[in-house]
């Protein structure tokens, strides 16, 4: 396949001249990742097409096109199915748009989203910085946003440094550990380090308990939400972490633990090797797996992922590929909202790419521009109509 032909594929599908076999052979190219340079060059060539000239295309036109893309290779079990990378589709899809109705779409991009399509409501929330919490084990608790101290002074023998918004714990030998948790609000992430030199980072709406110094022969912590670690090698000491409804035990490696109560329970793994246990289950991973534990506890499942994708709120990146309810709970923890639903909601997955730091309302509305959902925001609540 020539760069020539993936331009003329490209060409005839935005002039709508192309055939049902072209448009699936276009379709079929933008999969692979061999055609991405092409494919961003072609986009920027019509940007500055699109912003030289007074190209139109009528609004029904344009969202027909959108939603031809947006909707490739959708299915109603998105993690199994392969689809474009998000990027590819929200890109062409949003560039279509942009240069074919010059009235103000902007390219959407992995990193930025904006563009001036009207929505039912207006007044939506904008994401928070870092928000979190320190309690103590005398119960004493700690606002770490506001607190300007770079000491802090948790119990004798132990020593608490805090920058910007990571908290690096060091303890001496002699310390009778206590516990300590670590919380973060809606809206808010933090970084921990352990005072073993494992490092954690803590998703919105999470937390983590911890001893103030590993005495036992193991070095156990239990977390709620989603938090991400790096943990530091000991042979002699393994390192486990409980939720409420697994426990993964690891000696030192990468890996992500989400385990909302409200959500399956699940464990991505970048790097080493765990052990995921649940109930009298045990099974092993390796790189790249993610294991599922659903709410009902009947066994582990273990499929291959996108560890990208399960990291990217790392990043301060949203990655969707799923159902709508799945979605709104993930906005819903970084934006501090309430979300409630009327009429019959859609199954059928939404793919998207979004920067934490876009405005909840430019996020909405590509999704919106599907035309199979609807949102009106009202202060602190987002309903959402099919």
């Amino acid at each position: 396949m020539t760069a020539t032909r993936f331009r003329y594929l490209f060409e005839r599908y935005y002039a709508q001249q192309s055939t049902p076999e072209e448009q699936h052979e276009l379709m079929v190219l933008l999969a692979q990742s061999a055609h991405d340079e092409a494919l961003k060059q072609l986009l920027d060539e019509l940007l500055l097409q699109a912003a030289d000239n007074d190209q139109t295309m009528s609004d029904d036109t344009a969202n027909n096109m959108l939603q031809e893309i947006m909707q490739t290779n959708a299915a109603p079990t998105p993690a199994r199915i392969p689809t474009f990378p998000v990027w590819k589709r929200l890109t062409v899809a949003a560039c279509t748009l942009a240069a074919a109705a010059t009235a103000g779409y902007i390219i959407y991009t992995r990193s930025h989203t904006t563009t001036n399509a009207p929505m039912a409501s207006v007044h939506a929330p904008k994401p928070k910085n870092e928000h979190a919490r320190l309690v103590m084990g005398n119960g004493q608790e700690i606002d770490l946003d506001h607190t300007t101290a770079t000491d802090v002074d948790v119990q004798s023998g132990v020593s608490v440094s805090k920058k910007g918004n990571v908290l690096a714990y060091n303890s001496a030998p002699s310390t009778v550990p206590t516990i300590n948790t670590v919380y973060t609000n809606k809206g808010g992430i933090y970084q921990l380090i352990l005072p073993d030199g494992t490092k954690a980072w803590l998703n919105a709406a999470s937390s983590i308990s911890f001893p103030t110094a590993f005495k036992d022969t193991t070095r156990e912590v239990t977390i709620r939400g989603e938090v991400y670690f790096e943990i530091a090698r000991q042979s002699n000491q393994p390192f486990i972490v409980k939720t409420n409804n697994m426990k993964v035990a690891v000696l030192g490696t990468a890996f992500n633990i989400k385990a909302y109560e409200e959500e399956n329970s699940c464990t991505t793994l970048l790097e080493g090797a765990v052990n995921v246990i649940s109930g009298n289950i045990t099974r092993k991973m390796q790189p790249g797996q993610q294991a599922l534990i659903n709410r009902e506890h009947t066994g582990i499942s273990i499929s291959r992922v996108d560890t990208d994708i399960a990291v990217a709120w790392k990043s301060g990146r949203f990655e969707f590929n799923d159902n709508i309810k799945t979605i709104m709970r993930e906005l819903a923890r970084w934006y501090d909202l309430t979300v409630v639903y009327e009429g019959a909601i859609t199954e059928k997955s939404f793919a998207g790419s979004f920067s934490r730091q876009d405005s909840l309302k430019d996020i909405l509305r590509q999704l919106e521009l599907t035309g199979s959902i609807h949102f009106n925001i009202a202060d602190k609540t987002i309903t959402v109509r099919p």
